[in-house]
């Protein structure tokens, strides 16, 4: 097993030695390779001999360079072996909730440690051997993104829907090779909170520092779940109890660690009506991609957004804004604050129907609702969709931008969810 090449940098040593697009890199130094992690740890050393198979045909070549000097490739597939699927069905588990009809690649349960260190993908570690652990310690793939949920192995299995590896001896196995560590504890209500929870926390807060930061992110739950235990939304009164909860836990190990260590999703604190922390309390936002601050970012965001807008567009311009149920309210705020003559705004909240009304988040937006729901609007001159709902320019339940704008008939333009973003999109569209 190898990787094959897509890409050779011009005047690399790769282009020199007349390495060719399709070439099969199966070994370096007679390890083989699993991944391009594997060929990028192996080939730094300084003396090389590399085994291709270029059509059939064995190739050696046998190589000196200067050490940590890239060879200057690039290929088809990261992991030349193929994605490690997770083998669980958790009672939370998304794909298990999703739609029929949507594209293929995303019913792929994917759980795979390289893609946590590649990607920043969250992995539960559940079919991770001491092999691999010996393996991410050798190589240092470091931080992993860890979903660890709780920290009891009963209660853990049960939620896995497998039995797992003890998640704290891996933990610290991994501590021993100084691997950090990024754990999210997906919040089931009634399952998993409560003491339950506060183990759970204790427990990786005992492992710091190789536990950089804790996420407490609540269970995602669509329309089409058919898990048969009940798992109840999360409204007002618990979210509040969920952050004064959490907040006690910040003052103690800010007193001990000097860090908060502990973080909860932004949907805690949009539920309970409260005011987001400032910037400086989510210490560089380590777990910014879970949602995790990003609230905060759009309203700092929305202060340097302002401050640009200050002198009027050189012309009209009308614009509309796609959102998720949830974020609305602080975009309307947002867009409630500018004053600019030129400048008209419109912000669309979106109902999921794809997923289910309890689902509201902006990434989850699929571009058939978008069409059904802005039919016969005025959208003004242009229509931002957000890029967090996008792969590859398509939505989920693969719509193009070129579908909506073709329905819709406005231009459509995608935008990262923050306003100094949009604005800076604006004024070039008025340009």
């Amino acid at each position: 097993m190898g990787g094959n090449i897509s890409w050779i940098e011009p005047d690399s040593i790769a282009d020199d030695l007349g390495w060719q697009i399709g070439d099969e890199i199966v070994g370096i130094n007679g390890h083989k390779l699993s991944d391009v992690i594997d060929f990028r740890f192996y080939s730094a050393d300084e003396f090389l001999s590399i085994e291709i198979n270029r059509k059939g045909r064995r190739v050696r070549f046998d190589i000196e360079k200067d050490e940590d000097l890239p060879l200057g490739v690039e290929f088809k597939d990261i992991l030349f072996d193929g994605v490690r699927t997770c083998g669980a069905h958790c009672i939370f588990c998304f794909v298990e909730q999703l739609p029929k009809g949507l594209r293929k690649s995303l019913y792929l349960k994917d759980d795979d440690y390289r893609l946590s260190f590649l990607d920043g993908n969250f992995v539960t570690l559940g079919n991770v051997s001491e092999d691999d652990l010996d393996r991410i310690i050798t190589q240092r793939l470091s931080p992993l993104y860890v979903s660890v949920h709780a920290t009891e192995p009963q209660l853990r299995n049960m939620m896995l829907g497998r039995k797992a590896p003890d998640i704290l001896h891996q933990i610290d196995r991994l501590a021993e090779g100084h691997i950090s560590i990024h754990a999210q504890i997906v919040l089931c209500r009634g399952i998993n909170d409560g003491d339950h929870l506060n183990r759970s926390i204790a427990d990786l807060s005992a492992r710091y520092p190789t536990v950089q930061s804790i996420a407490i992110v609540p269970v995602g739950i669509s329309a089409h779940r058919k898990h048969p235990l009940p798992i109840p939304p999360i409204d007002a009164q618990y979210s509040a109890e969920i952050l004064d909860n959490i907040r006690h836990w910040q003052h103690k190990f800010i007193k001990e660690n000097s860090t908060r260590l502990v973080w909860a999703a932004d949907e805690f604190y949009l539920s309970a009506g409260r005011r987001v922390p400032s910037a400086k309390a989510y210490e560089g936002f380590p777990q910014i991609e879970n949602g995790v601050g990003l609230v905060r970012q759009f309203i700092d965001s929305a202060q340097r957004a302002k401050r640009i807008l200050l002198d009027k567009l050189a012309r009209p311009l009308s614009v509309s804004v796609v959102t998720g149920k949830s974020a609305a309210p602080i975009v309307e705020k947002w867009v409630a604050s500018l004053k600019c003559s030129n400048l008209s705004v419109r912000v669309y909240p979106i109902l999921n129907t794809l997923f289910g009304e309890m689902v509201t988040v902006t990434g989850l937006v699929s571009g058939r609702d978008v069409i059904e729901q802005l039919k016969g609007r005025n959208l003004g001159n242009v229509l931002f969709v957000p890029e967090v709902a996008l792969r590859d320019g398509m939505f989920l339940d693969d719509v193009t931008l070129g579908d909506i704008e073709e329905s819709l008939m406005v231009k459509v333009e995608p935008v990262a969810p923050r306003p100094y973003q949009m604005v800076r999109k604006i004024l070039s569209l008025v340009k």
